[in-house]
């Protein structure tokens, strides 16, 4: 069959399930300037959704779906989570792993393709409908 013995296809597939989920290309995003704790990242990526409108998502991230999605970049070796022993209530951070880092590195030239081609997406989406 065709595509069955290209050579990439087996690491596309692997880098496209790091990125899978809703809502891991925003808590990476968050987490690039440097370790959060749980509420923080919550905050900051909902307060980022609201300025721009929810066009990405429609409703509020949830505790409940940032802990799933921390859970697996955590499996996934994307992200490490930090306890801090010398604090009273001991908050937890978040930050990314070297590998993490080396992710977002890796998808800039993603992002500048989907930033050249962004009308012509919005256009063929509109064609297409919902």
């Amino acid at each position: 069959m065709a595509g069955e013995n290209v050579p990439y296809r087996q690491s596309l597939l692997d880098a496209m399930a790091v990125l899978n989920g809703q809502w891991v290309p925003a808590v990476l995003a968050s987490l690039a300037p440097g370790p959060l704790n749980f509420t923080d990242l919550l905050n900051a990526i909902n307060a980022v959704e609201e300025r721009s409108g929810w066009v990405n998502h429609v409703r509020p991230l949830t505790r409940k779906v940032l802990t799933e999605t921390l859970s697996r970049l955590q499996r996934d070796g994307i992200v490490q989570r930090q306890n801090t022993p010398d604090a009273l209530f001991q908050p937890v951070y978040y930050e990314l792993t070297p590998m993490g880092s080396s992710l977002l590195r890796s998808v800039r030239p993603l992002i500048k393709w989907a930033q050249d081609h962004q009308a012509e997406l919005e256009s063929a989406r509109q064609r297409r409908g919902p």
